[in-house]
């Protein structure tokens, strides 16, 4: 192990040394009360990677790591399961969770704090591994895949992490978080069902920061995508100027006797693709660069306004107009109802037309029949319920249901 510094390794196995009685009793309880320790002392073994935050505030545990280690050198049983994948850590959880509440059911503690420390253990590891893993994926993102150095291996590490990323995130999408309420479902201790819920909000926000790290990952592998063929465009352009020398610019140019005079005097032009900052005579307008493009803003033109004209006119009463023959059409349906009896559109119109003459209104038989008729289908249901119309026609030859009618009856439908 050559790449460890032997200094660093004893400094670390020196700390666990001289604070050996406080991470035995760590390991043995389970959980250490921080109020009772040295804020310095405290700070420095988290450095070293021996203890870590519990969930209580200012209490301390170990971390899996150490506890693992003694727990193999203890010959104490550890857990064989892999966390590959969190279906396995879900299968895992609920095996402790079962274990937990048989043992506390059966007022068994001791069994009930050795799974407590299991669950908490399991689900600290889970995270801590979910949490890093993420962590790395965004570390590559923001330094754009900064441990390769070519574009083309940069677009190969994207693409691989965007791979990896759907896949977890699909793996994470089939598990359903509130199913794990199920394990708080009984008379369980209060710490316990605080370990389950933070779990829970933590799967959730895990799921929401993945979303937001594989749209930032599908973003940078279009950008380096672009940049990529940007820079194979380059290439390209370089290698056809190098295979035609008739575009470099001559070392004696300045001597070629169709250069203009000016050109052939003006001292020689330093070009630069950056601004040498180290420059200081370049500072003073830099800096009046700078700040006018700093208080530069767009300004957005004044669209002119158009004005038009409204004429507001005079409001009319307009006064409603009752159809004449309409009324006729209602008094036929009145006299139906009183009388009970048949009434013919025809037989009405021939004792009416009369007193329509003198009314100064005329109508036609034939528009008269059609008017009654569409007077009856304007009727609410209910009139339609009493009323019932009967066609008077013969059949048109030639046709199988057409018929001409001359006539239209009205009765009420108990007497039909």
């Amino acid at each position: 192990m050559a790449g460890y510094d032997t200094n660093d390794v004893a400094e670390l196995l020196k700390q666990i040394g001289s604070n050996s009685s406080l991470l035995a009793d760590a390991y043995v309880y389970g959980s250490l009360d921080g109020d009772q320790l040295e804020v310095g002392k405290l700070n420095l073994l988290q450095k070293k990677g021996v203890l870590r935050p519990d969930d209580e505030p200012g209490d301390y545990r170990i971390t899996a790591e150490l506890k693992r280690m003694l727990n193999r050198l203890m010959r104490k049983q550890t857990s064989y399961r892999q966390l590959t994948d969190m279906a396995k850590v879900i299968e895992a959880l609920d095996d402790i969770v079962n274990d937990f509440r048989i043992s506390q059911q059966s007022n068994q503690q001791e069994d009930a704090e050795y799974y407590l420390d299991q669950l908490d253990d399991l689900l600290y590891e889970a995270k801590e591994n979910l949490n890093v893993s993420l962590d790395n994926m965004h570390y590559a993102i923001s330094s754009q895949f900064g441990f390769v150095t070519t574009l083309s291996a940069k677009v190969r590490e994207n693409e691989k992490a965007l791979n990896y990323a759907q896949k977890l995130l699909t793996e994470l999408q089939q598990i359903d978080p509130e199913s794990c309420y199920e394990w708080a479902n009984w008379a369980c201790p209060i710490d316990f069902a605080r370990k389950i819920s933070r779990f829970i909000y933590w799967f959730n926000q895990t799921l929401a920061r993945l979303r937001y790290i594989i749209d930032n990952m599908r973003l940078s592998l279009f950008r380096l995508r672009r940049d990529e063929k940007q820079a194979s465009l380059l290439r390209n352009m370089a290698r056809y100027l190098r295979k035609h020398p008739e575009f470099e610019i001559s070392e004696t140019l300045y001597d070629d006797p169709n250069l203009s005079q000016a050109l052939r005097l003006a001292p020689p032009l330093h070009l630069k693709s950056y601004i040498d900052t180290k420059n200081t005579a370049i500072e003073a307008p830099l800096n009046q660069l700078v700040q006018a493009l700093r208080k530069q803003a767009n300004q957005t033109l004044a669209t002119a306004r158009e004005t038009s004209t409204v004429e507001i006119s005079t409001v009319e009463n307009i006064i409603a107009e009752h159809d004449y023959f309409e009324e006729q059409a209602e008094r036929l349906f009145e006299q139906a109802l009183i009388s009970g009896k048949a009434i013919s559109a025809i037989d009405f119109w021939k004792t009416s037309v009369c007193d329509w003459s003198k009314a100064g209104y005329e109508i036609e038989p034939k528009p008269w029949i059609e008017l009654v008729f569409s007077c009856y289908c304007k009727l609410t249901n209910d009139q339609q319920s009493a009323l019932d119309i009967k066609m008077k026609g013969v059949k048109v030859e030639g046709t199988s249901d057409n018929y001409s009618y001359n006539d239209v009856q009205i009765f009420m439908k108990a007497i039909a």
